[in-house]
């Protein structure tokens, strides 16, 4: 029976997959959601966190969060509402407000990754059950076009703390990814009604939506409701959009803000450092990306200019910014500062904007590297749960950033869990986004050209000069330096291979190619195309950077595993449980890289591609002598060190 609710539109997704192109303000046209579907050790992996994992189970961890509190609907937030209990550990405080907004973000931001992992996997039980979300969502809507958390008396009338443009935003991603999936015309037209009630509400020129008092994270997180207007702006091709997204970010930065990283001021002094929470730091370089690059303002391309030389300073090794869960003007150090998964899936996002924008390979390089080392990195190898904050070397997982012993501590950012409710319940619904996100941005198109611009088993559906085409990714990437590329269909286009910088040798069918000034490799359209392998001639390389020593083989970093004393927490259904680890003093933590050293590279057959690769490296230890230890990818780790 529950195959009756696959409406006419997931048909057509289903057996169809593809869609044409909808114009940005360049030359390149975006990718929709759908046109690129995981394959090989990616579906896997989704496959699990679907079926077995807290993806596909989170609303079943914590209903009284996700299923109970019909915030959208009969549970509006009006002046009565004055508490909430969302399981977090708190302290008093005025800031204690932003509670009531919270189970929007969690919902939506938990229902945008299941929605896409719904129908990238292909899985019939959860499409049915999205279908059945987004029409209970639909069913919300006012007669005036109003989709939110706020009744009558409080909505777009707010003059402090208030998730209006924030709850709006997260909900809106994930019914406009359905859209662009299944073409359910239905569903466009609510979100864009919604939308334009909320910019009649907030008019250009003439609303202040960000002067508030007192201002916490769900006014700073309205921002994102700028990656609603770009997504409308690529479906319908509106300039309006682009023009409520830049209002929005020159309101915001009239205002004293609780969030000023992204303050114009801030960014032009040379002397100031990131310091605010990291996840809005990193989520709004999207609204500043996109107005640099839609609007006339030079402004803004400066400010971009100056935000992405701060960034330099916040990244670690991993590619992980700090995150953990403020940035307080500090440098990226692999002992002493963290990540929240938060921060990951947010800055991962805005280089795919970038990306979109600043066409360049160097984008592909920091997304792939950020996904496959301090992303995988941050997930547990063995069971389904994610650590809200990890660090390069993770000496311990004991609740506080490598303390030796695990204690009894309210701060418990620091451990694995599928749920983290005791902190807040947002790092493993956007857990669940990161792969999705990545998966759509994989390709681009512009004219008769398509750029690969990320590697991993996939296959792209496209439309160029009114042909269907597809191409298939076959490759165990990143273990693996081959990509076997199949055409099916249209083969008369140019096609751009991105050249990875750990490329050291890229190859075409056996001829080496070089790439050009942006990165890529350009095959053109008289060339047979029906069968290509690339080679990119990965070898094991140790890197000296300010932050230390680290080893990699292509786009994954290595660690040394470190033993450590796991620690059961709390067990939540099924098989669901919380974790610590606590240091047991494993002497290869105290190892230091050969300058010189002689590495090995063990290939080992398996599907999954953070354990069918180790490197044998010499070290030496405190007795000065060498010692050869195994080495393996932070994705096959627990406790490590990654940073020397």
């Amino acid at each position: 029976m529950k195959n009756l609710y696959l409406t006419l539109p997931i048909l057509v997704f289903l057996l169809n997959g593809c869609h044409e192109m909808k114009k940005i303000n360049s030359t390149i046209k975006t990718v929709q959601f759908g046109d690129v579907h995981p394959e090989g050790w990616i579906k896997q992996q989704m496959e699990y966190d679907l079926k077995d994992g807290f993806v596909g189970h989170l609303d079943e961890l914590v209903p009284d969060l996700i299923l109970e509190d019909d915030i959208y609907g009969k549970d509006r937030l009006t002046k009565k509402v004055k508490s909430k209990d969302v399981g977090a550990v708190n302290s008093e405080g005025e800031w204690n407000v932003q509670f009531l907004w919270w189970n929007s973000e969690t919902q939506s931001n938990w229902w945008d990754g299941y929605i896409r992992n719904a129908l990238l996997t292909g899985d019939k039980e959860a499409i049915a059950k999205v279908v059945k979300y987004v029409n209970e969502k639909l069913a919300t809507q006012d007669p005036d076009g109003y989709i939110g958390v706020y009744a009558d008396d409080l909505r777009y009338d707010h003059t402090t703390e208030n998730g209006e443009l924030w709850a709006q935003a997260s909900l809106f991603r994930g019914l406009l990814a359905y859209y662009e999936a299944t073409d359910d015309q239905k569903v466009l037209e609510a979100v864009v009604k919604a939308v334009d009630v909320t910019m009649q509400a907030y008019p250009i020129g003439k609303s202040t939506p960000f002067k508030t008092v007192k201002p916490f994270a769900g006014v700073g997180h309205g921002l994102t409701f700028t990656d609603v207007c770009d997504q409308l702006f690529d479906i319908t091709g509106e300039q309006k959009y682009l023009d409520f997204a830049k209002f929005l970010l020159d309101d915001y930065n009239l205002h004293q803000m609780a969030e000023e990283d992204i303050l114009l001021k801030n960014l032009a002094d040379k002397s100031y450092k990131f310091k605010g929470h990291g996840v809005h730091t990193y989520e709004h370089l999207r609204s500043l990306t996109l107005a640099a690059y839609t609007s006339d303002d030079p402004k803004y391309k400066e400010g971009l200019q100056h935000y992405l030389e701060k960034l330099k300073d916040v990244v670690s090794v991993s590619g992980g910014p700090i995150g953990d869960e403020w940035i307080f003007g500090r440098h990226a150090d692999a002992d002493s500062t963290g990540y929240e998964y938060c921060s990951l899936q947010e800055l991962l996002d805005s280089y795919a904007v970038l990306n979109k924008f600043d066409h360049n390979s160097a984008w592909g390089d920091k997304i792939e590297w950020l996904l496959f080392n301090a992303a995988q990195g941050a997930r547990h190898p063995h069971h389904s749960s994610i650590a809200y904050c990890k660090s390069d070397n993770s000496y311990s997982m004991c609740g506080h950033i490598n303390d030796h012993e695990c204690k009894e501590s309210k701060e418990n950012r620091f451990k694995y869990s599928p749920v983290h409710k005791d902190i807040a319940v947002c790092c493993a619904p956007n857990a669940g986004r990161i792969y999705p996100y990545f998966i759509q941005n994989m390709w681009q198109t512009d004219g008769n050209t398509l750029y690969l611009d990320l590697y991993g088993p996939s296959i792209f559906t496209s439309i160029v000069n009114g042909k269907k085409v597809k191409v298939q990714q076959v490759t165990n990437y990143p273990a693996s330096d081959q990509v076997e590329l199949k055409v099916v269909g249209n083969t008369a286009f140019d096609l751009a291979l991105r050249v990875p910088q750990w490329a050291e040798r890229f190859e075409v069918n056996g001829k080496e190619f070089s790439a050009n000034n942006k990165g890529y490799v350009i095959i053109p359209s008289g060339v047979d195309k029906s069968s290509i392998t690339i080679k990119m001639g990965f070898s094991p390389e140790i890197h000296q950077e300010s932050q230390g020593e680290y080893v990699s083989y292509g786009p994954l970093l290595f660690a040394l595993p470190l033993e450590g004393t796991a620690e059961e927490v709390k067990v939540w259904k099924g098989d669901f449980k919380d974790q610590k680890y606590a240091y047991t003093q494993d002497e290869k933590a105290t190892y230091k890289l050969v300058s010189n050293a002689s590495i090995k590279v063990n290939q080992v057959e398996g599907s999954n591609p953070f354990e069918s690769v180790a490197l044998e490296v010499d070290f030496k230890n405190t007795k000065g002598e060498k010692v050869t230890s195994t080495m393996k990818p932070l994705g096959a780790t627990v406790l490590r060190k990654s940073v020397f």
